[in-house]
Parts: C-alpha cells; sequence; structure tokens
C-alpha cells in the first residue's frame, strides 16, 4: 500500500513540475519577445544615430538621441508592468525550487530597472535565459519522476511473472501421487475334469497253435 502511495505521490509531483516548467517556458518566451523587440529598436536607433552624424547635424542628433531616450523608456516601463504581472501569478502558487530561482531572477531585474531605467532592457536576455533554464531543471525533475515510476512498475511486473513462473513450474513438475487400487482375486473356476472312457480288450482265451 505504500509503495502505490509512493507512486501517486511521485506521478502527482511529475505533473505539477511538467505544469512548473511550461509556465517557466512561456515566461521565458516573452522575456525573449521584449529582449527581441528592445534589440530591434537599438538597432534602428544605431542606424539613425550613423546618419545623423554623418550629417554632422549636432541639433538633430540631440534630438534623436532624446527621442530614443523617451521611447525606451516607455518601452520599460511596458516590460516592468508585464513582469510585475507574472511575478503576482508566480506568487504563492508554489514553494518549488525552480520556481523560486526564476522569480528571483525576475524580481532582481524588477527592481534594478526601477533605478536605472532604460538600461534594464540589456539583461532582459539573461533574464530570459535564467527563466528558461529553471524551466528545464523542472522539466528534467518531472521526467526523472516519471521514468522511476515507470521502472518500479516495470520491476513489479516482473516479479509478479516471476512468482507465477515459478508456481506453474512447481505445479508441473510435482508428480500426482497415485492411488493403488486393491487387486481383486479372481476366484478361478477350474473346469471338470473330463472322464475319458477306457476300453479294456480282455486277453484272447485261444491257444495259439
Amino acid at each position: 500500500m505504500k509503495s502505490q502511495d509512493k507512486k501517486l505521490a511521485q506521478q502527482q509531483k511529475s505533473k505539477e513540475l511538467f505544469a512548473l516548467s511550461n509556465q517557466l517556458f512561456a515566461t521565458a518566451k516573452k522575456l525573449s519577445d521584449y529582449h527581441a523587440a528592445e534589440l530591434k529598436s537599438s538597432m534602428a536607433y544605431a542606424l539613425s544615430y550613423a546618419k545623423t552624424a554623418a550629417n554632422q547635424d549636432m541639433a538633430q542628433l540631440k534630438a534623436l538621441q532624446g527621442a530614443v531616450a523617451t521611447e525606451a523608456t516607455k518601452r520599460m516601463e511596458t516590460y516592468q508592468a508585464k513582469v510585475k504581472i507574472i511575478l503576482n501569478q508566480m506568487e504563492g502558487k508554489s514553494v518549488d525550487q525552480h520556481l523560486k530561482d526564476a522569480r528571483t531572477a525576475l524580481t532582481a531585474w524588477y527592481k534594478a530597472t526601477k533605478k536605472k531605467v532604460p538600461q534594464g532592457a540589456e539583461q532582459l536576455g539573461q533574464v530570459a535565459h535564467d527563466v528558461a533554464d529553471a524551466g528545464i531543471r523542472a522539466f528534467k525533475e518531472g521526467r526523472k519522476l516519471v521514468n522511476a515510476v515507470a521502472d518500479a512498475a516495470e520491476k513489479s511486473l516482473k516479479k509478479v511473472a516471476k512468482k507465477e513462473a515459478a508456481k506453474v513450474k512447481k505445479a508441473t513438475t510435482k508428480k500426482p501421487a497415485v492411488k493403488k487400487s486393491p487387486v481383486k482375486k479372481l476366484a478361478v473356476r477350474k473346469a471338470p475334469a473330463k472322464k475319458v472312457a477306457t476300453s479294456i480288450t480282455p486277453p484272447s482265451t485261444e491257444l495259439p497253435t
């Protein structure tokens, strides 16, 4: 009974780990998307900056820098708000270590960006990596539990099969005791002796000549 309870507990735990893994992977994808959008904006800014600098228009260059900083700040505020939602969803749902690791990485990033907007965008890629790594570890642990349950089930089946085979072997090798039936002595009826009729020839009375 205890082994059955342990099996059910392992199955439940593996389900929770797989669900957590999916949640962390989804979060990591969102962060990666934010980071990709930030990189795209940075590339566009770099291209515009290069063109403006080539024209040596300092006024336009300064205006460009101001506009880019304003847009970056707005994007960062959007990322912060979305990450805050994710953190709220993670809060209190589980005490699993993998979730804690992901939550710690996100919380650290969130607090840091509040102090140095918009520079926090640079760390989005690393945070996405940390969260994804936590998801991978949760998935591996869940798969390990599934394999353990499968191995235990296989061993149990082999044990049962071995016992059944031993029973069959014992049944086939054991010779059944044969009861000897008492031999009835048949009364042999003697056939009556046949009377043989014997004819005795009387001696001849005639004298030889």
